[in-house]
């Protein structure tokens, strides 16, 4: 680890981001936050007037924006030791009638959003002297057939490839790279997901939300696990144990994924009519 390194964390205003930040603090690390939200960021930044180096509103899909941010952080502070970038956003609905203006959106967010953050950060990170950490937060979304999650699966499918590549590539240098897949997570994202085409405070919706948001886990549990994962230098980073089932089943029982993969698209369409 870079000798008196500081960790970075995007979407740090809600969320597993913000619990990211807080868990790192609890360390006694300090962090430096972004977020789009200025208030989120605020908050972030007096709630942890101690450990908070920098906190930066930033669109982390402004290519020059990201690039003056993190060149900033580096001439100040010197190359990160952790990375969390977490920022992304959550787009839903039938491939069929999805516009395209949304397919557009949360790729460009998660995951041109994150090509941004890399290519801002990784050149000094691999220039330090000492060992850094890399880890993205994909989504289980990435590798499962989940329904109507086509542009979603999309962005953070790409976020799963390129650290695939990069975890490789960048071995060499002393970058670790994880990839954090995380399933269902109760946070400010989830309550407010954006279903197109769907109104989702109908009952039928309203209810499938309710069960979704049952089985998930706390923003502060898939830090501890996205956290966790990063000090074991774990690559793939589960958040709950029903992701890596789900995965375990794909590879080693396709027709029992197939059915449950299945099931749910069909459970989503009952509650879409």
């Amino acid at each position: 680890m870079v000798d008196g390194g500081y960790c970075v964390v995007t979407g740090a205003a809600s969320g597993i981001g913000r619990a990211v930040a807080l868990l790192l603090a609890g360390e006694g690390r300090r962090v430096a936050v972004t977020d789009r939200d200025a208030a989120g960021v605020a908050s972030v930044r007096d709630e942890l007037p101690d450990a908070v180096l920098d906190a930066t509103v930033l669109d982390i899909t402004d290519h020059d924006a990201v690039d003056r941010w993190a060149s900033g952080l580096v001439a100040e502070h010197g190359a990160p030791a952790e990375v969390y970038h977490v920022a992304g956003i959550a787009v839903w609905g039938d491939p069929r009638t999805l516009p395209h203006d949304e397919w557009t959106k949360v790729i460009d967010v998660n995951l041109m959003g994150t090509v941004n953050v890399v290519e801002a950060l990784v050149p000094a990170m691999a220039e330090a002297p000492g060992r850094c950490d890399l880890c993205c937060v994909s989504s289980a979304a990435g590798f499962l057939g989940l329904p109507w999650h086509g542009a979603y699966a999309a962005s953070k499918g790409g976020v799963l490839g390129m650290c695939e590549v990069l975890r490789f590539d960048l071995a060499p240098h002393d970058v670790r790279v994880h990839c954090a897949v995380p399933g269902a997570v109760d946070t400010p994202l989830v309550r407010t997901i954006d279903i197109e085409g769907v109104d989702t405070d109908a009952p039928r919706a309203a209810r499938v939300k309710g069960l979704f948001r049952g089985i998930a886990v706390t923003p502060e549990k898939a830090a501890r696990k996205i956290v966790g994962g990063v000090r074991k230098n774990r690559y793939l980073i589960y958040t709950s144990a029903d992701i890596r089932l789900g995965r375990w089943a794909q590879v080693n029982m396709p027709w029992a994924y197939r059915a449950v993969m299945r099931l749910l698209n069909r459970g989503l369409r009952w509650a879409a009519a």
